[in-house]
């Protein structure tokens, strides 16, 4: 549960003390808060609501964060959404802290869900990108030949050339061969991934083959 946080709120300090006495025992246990003050909406992931003023829950209410309220009467915040309601009997920090973490556990996997399809996306795109310039790699190759060509015999010309000119030719032909060696080692990457997809696939044959 590291870098999540647990706002806890009562008129009762022995609330706070009952849950983060138990819970901080544990080794991955969360950052506790309990001021509620000048929340921002994501300083916190949930919050455990003990006996307190009424407004508390409009405030919380308003970050659209999970609620956990322990008290001996299903109340009126119980009816929020968001809001599980659990009854302070015997155990309750026990029961309140379980429930907790699964809520939070449930939070973690949400999160790490949308960075893996974000990532996921992101390698598409880029796997898009690359599949774009091997396919008009030939057209590069047949624009740079030319331009590579025309900038040599322009330089081999007998006709005499100023220097300001022949170094613009010059620097022509010269950027030509620079990209003309990207587009190689695109070549090179090409080859290579080929072989590595061709080795994955022998093995995965070599394993189905052992295991039938």
């Amino acid at each position: 549960m590291a870098h999540q946080t647990v706002l806890i709120i009562s008129d009762s300090s022995d609330f706070a003390r009952a849950i983060t006495s138990k819970w901080q025992r544990e080794r991955n246990s969360p950052t506790f808060l309990t001021n509620p003050l000048h929340l921002q909406p994501d300083s916190f992931d949930l919050a455990i609501i003990g006996t307190t003023n009424a407004s508390v829950f409009d405030l919380v209410q308003s970050f659209a964060k999970p609620v956990i309220h322990v008290s001996r009467v299903n109340g009126e915040a119980s009816k929020l959404s968001r809001v599980i309601h659990i009854p302070e009997v015997d155990g309750w920090p026990e029961l309140a802290i379980t429930l907790a973490k699964q809520i939070l556990e449930h939070q973690k996997s949400a999160s790490d869900l949308a960075q893996l399809s974000e990532a996921r996306s992101q390698l598409e795109r880029e796997a898009s990108l690359g599949r774009y310039m091997l396919e008009m790699r030939h057209n590069l190759n047949n624009a740079l030949t030319s331009i590579l060509g025309n900038s040599e015999l322009l330089l081999m010309d007998d006709q005499p050339l100023s220097s300001g000119l022949r170094l613009q030719i010059e620097t022509i032909r010269n950027m030509g061969m620079r990209m003309n060696e990207i587009l190689q080692r695109f070549s090179s990457l090409q080859k290579e991934m080929q072989l590595v997809e061709q080795q994955s696939s022998n093995k995965a044959a070599k394993g189905v083959g052992a295991g039938a």
